[in-house]
């Protein structure tokens, strides 16, 4: 896998706009992805219609069941394609078995109905990851996005059943008036008094509309699926952070040939020797032998001088310690200039990325889910934190009852100031980012709970009940933001 091929931005995204780069590859390549799909699945549609043509309810199910055999020729087109190969039909007929009989039970039996499909099926396809490994690996790229993938799941269904209806008002649209006999025959033919007794080609149409919707929504959804999984795996594997010291590296080995060349051509005496004759022993000897290479020798008194004392500070300088002040101002010096220089790469570590077509927009850092090592996730407090907090107080369980209210108080900052707390800040770094983000966090209240918590973590200092009381009579965060 070369990451300097891909046709894609390569950058730590939010789940979103992951969602869109899949959504974008899809489209750029459509009526390439919508082919391949329908070449995985147009011999067993055919069979099935056939063989079900009086049971056109059981066909869709047959079809709906089948689906995932065009979504894994999608993401095999989608994945070459993101590094610069273009299959060819020829190659894309040969991958046509595997992708049906690949796992056969696991993938059309037991997982069929998992709505992280999108996603699992580029671990089992692109990985070739089976059993334990798989599992695993599923487990780390469902991580984050995981909300996304199921939502694109379920509206990629209600899309198919909306689109099918959409298409079946537009074959009624372009029936040519005065030969929709056989469909007004069936219309009246249809028993009001039993309405589930739908006429055979009103369910035939109806069948077909579902599965041309079908197919135009599962494509959108593979490419969904891929580029979450492509945003998790450069969250986790730091794509970006390679592709650009790989960039870094290619300018700098031009730079180096240049300086190499120029070295080359600047060195004296380079070109510029001439020929000697057939006997460069002989022209030596000739050359030493002359006159201007005569060795002279001339004898002087030269007086010894008094080598001099190296310069130190007067005794009473000693003493004060200002000897070696100047060596550690200058290691201090350069470690605040090395601890710099590190802060603003790190701070600026997206320009490191070459950016397309929108890279100038902002990135959302996504919600940390563990902070100082304590989850601050919503779905792990509970929905009343000043009352569970006020009751673990009373009960002696003091540790636990403010770390509950700290825990609740990032959540509630996070969710409702959007306030940016990454996973790897520190008591100091959250009171400066919620003072930055206003009065939407509650600065004030943030930084009173803050000290409290580290006065009791850390110095063992407990409140007095009052103070706690006080903190959960306060507790500014009654309401959650409306999602």
């Amino acid at each position: 896998m070369r990451l300097d091929t891909v046709t894609a931005e390569i950058r730590p995204r939010s789940d979103w706009e992951a969602v869109d780069l899949g959504l974008a590859m899809v489209r750029r390549d459509f009526w390439r992805c919508i082919s391949v799909w329908w070449l995985a699945v147009l011999v067993p549609t055919v069979l099935a219609g056939w063989w079900l043509w009086d049971a056109p309810a059981l066909w869709l199910v047959l079809f709906w069941w089948w689906k995932p055999a065009g979504s894994r020729l999608v993401l095999y087109e989608l994945s070459r394609r993101l590094f610069g190969e273009k299959p060819t039909m020829r190659e894309a007929l040969r991958e046509i078995p595997r992708a049906w009989w690949r796992r056969f039970w696991y993938r059309f039996g037991w997982a069929r109905l998992s709505p992280w499909l999108p996603v699992t099926l580029a671990v089992e396809d692109l990985e070739g990851l089976r059993g334990k490994a798989y599992r695993q690996r599923c487990g780390q790229v469902t991580r984050r996005g995981e909300g996304v993938v199921m939502w694109m799941y379920l509206l990629g269904d209600l899309a198919a059943c909306w689109f099918g209806l959409a298409l079946l008002m537009l074959v009624m649209m372009f029936v040519p008036e005065g030969q929709d006999g056989a469909w007004r025959t069936a219309v009246e033919s249809w028993d009001p008094g039993n309405p589930m007794a739908i006429p055979g080609l009103i369910m035939r149409t109806v069948v077909g509309c579902v599965m041309v919707a079908m197919s135009l929504t599962d494509v959108f959804v593979i490419g969904a699926g891929f580029g979450i999984y492509l945003n998790n795996r450069t969250w986790i594997e730091g794509w970006d952070v390679e592709l650009a010291f790989k960039r870094l590296a290619k300018r700098l080995g031009k730079v180096a040939v240049v300086l190499a060349v120029w070295g080359v051509l600047l060195m004296p005496g380079v070109g510029s020797a001439e020929p000697v004759g057939d006997d460069p022993a002989q022209v030596i000897r000739e050359v030493k032998a002359h006159p201007d290479f005569k060795v002279h020798t001339v004898t002087e008194k030269v007086p010894v001088a008094k080598p001099k004392k190296p310069w130190k500070l007067p005794d009473w300088l000693k003493f004060s310690g200002l000897e070696w002040l100047g060596t550690v101002v200058v290691v201090c010096a350069a470690g605040l200039l090395l601890g710099g220089i590190v802060w603003l790469v790190w701070a600026n570590r997206h320009a490191l990325v070459l950016r397309g077509r929108g890279g100038g927009e902002a990135r959302l850092a996504p919600a940390a889910r563990v902070v100082m090592g304590m989850e601050v996730s919503p779905e792990t407090l509970p929905e009343d934190v000043p009352a569970a907090v006020w009751e673990l107080w009373r009960s002696g369980r003091r540790h636990e009852a403010l770390g509950l209210l700290y825990r609740g108080a990032i959540s509630r900052v996070i969710e409702v100031g959007r306030v940016g707390i990454q996973e790897s800040d520190t008591e100091g770094d959250c009171v400066r980012r919620v003072e930055q983000a206003g009065e939407v966090a509650h600065p004030g209240y943030f930084r009173g709970l803050t000290g409290v918590w580290t006065a009791l973590a850390y110095a063992g200092r407990s409140p007095a009940d009052a103070e706690v009381e006080e903190l959960c009579r306060r507790w500014p965060f009654s309401e959650r933001r409306a999602e």
